[in-house]
């Protein structure tokens, strides 16, 4: 990641690093009674009051991957209303009307008990690389770390970016969008601790990829 492509989240978390441990420490504990989908909600109420299209663009994804439907983030754009005014709302809903949120409906609400899937030829992904595989309707990241496989949801946290395209160092993946960073052997997110990609086991059985989706 070169300089110019930093987040400011990065900068800061590289220039002030025990500061930006507090504050990424507060956020956590500040919300540790509230499950994921509300805090997602909270999150893009506050964007849609500073009308950030970039931060919206981020949270309403991340809100209906932890279970909130459409309806609840429409809800949640019309709740910031008497604080954020009418503009504010109608832009946030033309984000929301731009969003590809069928795909992401059908990530997050499958059903039916867990399942192994084969996605791959066993010598199909050379170790130290990775690949986009499709399981039951779900984009999975598939990774091979020094010959064992691994595979979380193919979404990057922060704006989408595809993580089976992204740099695999060790065990780390780079997305190729922005350079957010994420432990494959995990989900945990290493550019904002505290926050993991869902990840799913894999294993190889009579020479095939699976992973239980």
């Amino acid at each position: 990641v070169t300089e110019e492509e930093l987040s400011g989240l990065q900068w800061l978390s590289r220039e002030r690093p025990e500061a930006m441990q507090h504050l990424l420490a507060f956020f956590r504990e500040s919300a540790q009674h509230l499950d994921p989908k509300t805090r997602f909600l909270i999150s893009v109420v506050t964007k849609v009051v500073n009308l950030s299209e970039r931060g919206l663009r981020q949270y309403i994804p991340r809100a209906i991957r932890e279970g909130a439907t459409p309806d609840e983030v429409l809800d949640a754009i019309l709740c910031a209303y008497p604080v954020a005014g009418l503009t504010n709302v109608i832009d946030a809903v033309q984000v929301l009307r731009s969003l590809d949120l069928d795909g992401l409906e059908t990530a997050s609400a499958a059903t039916g008990e867990p399942e192994w899937v084969t996605v791959a030829r066993g010598d199909g992904i050379a170790p130290g690389t990775a690949s986009v595989v499709e399981a039951r309707g779900r984009s999975v990241a598939l990774f091979n770390v020094d010959g064992t496989y691994h595979a979380t949801a193919n979404a990057c946290l922060h704006q989408g970016g595809e993580l089976g395209c992204g740099a695999l160092d060790g065990s780390v993946v780079t997305c190729h969008r922005h350079g957010w960073q994420f432990d494959v052997t995990t989900g945990d997110c290493m550019t904002r601790p505290g926050e993991q990609v869902q990840s799913f086991p894999a294993r190889v059985e009579g020479g095939e990829v699976q992973i239980l989706v």
